[in-house]
């Protein structure tokens, strides 16, 4: 069993809060380097992959389902704030950053963070000891597998996106592994995992 590390504290929604923050800065920096590369470092954050993976994790340590959508929602903000507000701080000092501020993706990701933290609150209840916890634990793993899929025909085209591929390729392994064990059904988390793969792939606009 994971242990619960974010709790329903101000202590705990603090600490996520600038872990947020940290990771918007990376990402910021990442986005500058060159994206016509093999390992495309810039392109960490734009594929739904870095983000099931990070909310997944914070679903994971949660210990309920509000902690879950609290956290998944400030850690959302905060990279969003640090994220398009690094730019526009260090563009003051470094001409590499320059640029206006862009309030309205801004405003759209800090939108998209409510979402989010509700898909958090709802996959938290996974814990419990129910069959429906099965069909929940194959949806973050569907994702992924259904990401992982196009970016490996991508990579065959057009030879980029390595790095993505290997990170959704460990995740949707890691937690398939974890979520297949702790699945109330294992043949019913198997098929709600290949229907989840397939909607995922044939919905969304890879």
């Amino acid at each position: 069993m994971i242990n619960k590390k974010l709790e329903h504290t101000l202590k705990s929604y603090s600490k996520i809060f600038l872990i947020g923050i940290l990771v918007g800065c990376i990402c910021r920096l990442t986005d500058y380097f060159s994206a016509d590369t093999l390992w495309s470092f810039s392109s960490i954050q734009t594929l739904l992959g870095f983000w099931i993976i990070t909310n997944t994790i914070i679903v994971l340590l949660s210990n309920s389902n509000i902690c879950a959508g609290i956290n998944s929602f400030l850690y959302m903000f905060g990279m969003t704030i640090s994220f398009y507000g690094l730019q526009a701080i260090l563009g003051i000092f470094i001409p590499l950053f320059s640029g206006e501020f862009r309030f309205s993706l801004f405003v759209m990701f800090t939108i998209l963070s409510i979402p989010c933290a509700v898909a958090a609150f709802i996959l938290y209840y996974w814990n419990k000891d129910k069959v429906f916890n099965s069909i929940l634990y194959s949806l973050p793993v569907g994702a992924l597998v259904a990401e992982t899929i196009t970016i490996f025909t991508y990579l065959l085209k057009y030879h980029t996106y390595l790095f993505q591929l290997l990170m959704d390729s460990i995740g949707f392994i890691v937690f398939g592994i974890i979520f297949f064990k702790r699945a109330k059904n294992k043949s019913i988390y198997v098929i709600a995992l290949i229907i989840s793969t397939l909607t995922f792939y044939f919905i969304f606009p890879w």
